[in-house]
């Protein structure tokens, strides 16, 4: 794989835009089209920028998958954070770029809440602590510490921290399908 198309493959992995990925950049979204497309070379100041704004190491980039052992730790300092530092909503991935699967722990603080389509295949949410209301299309599920919640892609949703105290979430997302690589 070129570097152009892994750095591809993070950006819809992470669910970004071009125009995402430039605004947290600082490269312009035609610079990037053509990157991913191999139409040009980058230099290692701007390939520092990407991997600074995807939360990877530089050498990620250039990492062949057939180098890859059995099994993938990320730790706790090495997850990826998808929020800002300062949002009431601090969401988390939990498993490395390549994975099949989309894991997050979400926590949130008591108002919070978000809103979202599930578009990636079935989803579930594991409620960790706190209490939380979720809405799915005209239905609406009181969760508390330990519940489990299951849904099918297509389905609007949100959701709010009803308690007193921060709500930590832990939310597994399968691909959808027509979107497998």
């Amino acid at each position: 794989m070129s570097l152009g198309q892994k750095i591809g493959r993070l950006r819809q992995e992470r669910g970004l835009t071009l125009q995402e990925v430039s605004e947290g950049s600082g490269l312009t979204p035609s610079f990037l089209s053509r990157l991913e497309r191999d139409k040009v070379n980058i230099s290692v100041a701007n390939l520092r920028k990407l991997a600074q704004f995807f939360s990877v190491q530089m050498t990620h980039f250039f990492e062949g998958e057939d180098d890859q052992q059995l099994g993938q730790v990320v730790r706790v300092a090495d997850r990826v954070r998808l929020s800002l530092d300062d949002a009431p909503v601090q969401v988390f991935s939990l498993l490395p770029p390549n994975s099949d699967l989309d894991a997050r722990l979400i926590e949130a603080y008591p108002g919070s809440s978000q809103q979202g389509f599930s578009s990636r295949g079935s989803q579930m949410v594991h409620v960790l602590a706190g209490h939380v209301r979720y809405t799915l299309g005209e239905e609406q599920y009181d969760l508390a510490p330990g519940d489990t919640l299951f849904f099918r892609d297509d389905t609007a949703y949100s959701w709010t921290n009803t308690g007193h105290s921060i709500a930590t979430m832990l939310t597994v997302s399968t691909l959808n399908p027509r979107d497998e690589r």
